[in-house]
């Protein structure tokens, strides 16, 4: 599901002294990265925003997406809080696609019930069977599950599956990456999806869609 930049400096200041009389040398401020920030409070929603990639033929892709909190819905009989993500990708200007997805999930503490939506033509409502919250604090080189679940179609027949994972890494001394890794099947078709955030250590800021690695056409492209 995002990039999640993340800013603190962090500097050591070195003092050097040569021998023999020299005089005494600073060394500049030493730089390290990053490396752990508190999780940001689920569910993550990001406005309109637009990432580019080419193809090896030059061809210009774009994916504007947002992910917006709306209003309350029944979902498998209980009473959800929503969200809509909206994504369109298109080619050299041309429209190839809009998608609109809905994901219900309750508050306090949040807990994802599922998502509907429809793809490649075909309605269906996504379940999630496991899920495991985010860790107090996320740090460098930490990964983990998020959810899993099973996609249905109107009948309620199982049509798919997905699972998603994370992954959090270095950017510098003032971010940190939290990658959204997607993988499964629906229709027999894989599916297959890396969500990069970012997320700015200034206080209760949201997280920022970064990067979105997908396949368009067969094509694997990197959405930045």
């Amino acid at each position: 599901m995002r990039k999640i930049a993340i800013g603190i400096a962090v500097g050591t200041l070195l003092a050097a002294c040569g021998g023999g009389g020299d005089a005494p040398s600073d060394t500049p401020p030493a730089q390290q990265n990053l490396q752990s920030i508190a999780a940001p409070a689920q569910p993550w929603t990001f406005p309109t925003t637009t990432l580019t990639a080419m193809d090896s033929s030059g061809n210009t892709y774009t994916v504007d997406a947002s992910n917006v909190a709306a209003g309350s819905m029944t979902f498998n009989g209980q009473v959800a809080d929503t969200a809509v993500e909206t994504v369109t990708i298109s080619e050299n200007g041309v429209v190839l696609s809009t998608s609109a997805t809905t994901a219900y999930y309750l508050m306090n503490p949040y807990t994802p019930l599922g998502l509907s939506g429809s793809a490649s033509g075909t309605t269906y409502t996504f379940v999630v069977t496991s899920f495991s919250p985010f860790p107090a604090m996320l740090t460098v080189g930490s990964s983990g599950p998020v959810f899993s679940g099973n996609y249905e179609d109107s009948m309620g027949n199982v049509i798919g599956s997905l699972s998603e994972t994370y992954s959090v890494t270095a950017d510098s001394d003032s971010a940190l990456f939290v990658n959204i890794n997607v993988a499964g099947t629906l229709n027999g078709s894989p599916v297959s999806e890396t969500i990069t955030y970012t997320l700015a250590d200034v206080g209760s800021a949201l997280p920022t869609l970064t990067e979105v690695v997908l396949t368009v056409n067969g094509t694997t492209l990197t959405f930045q």
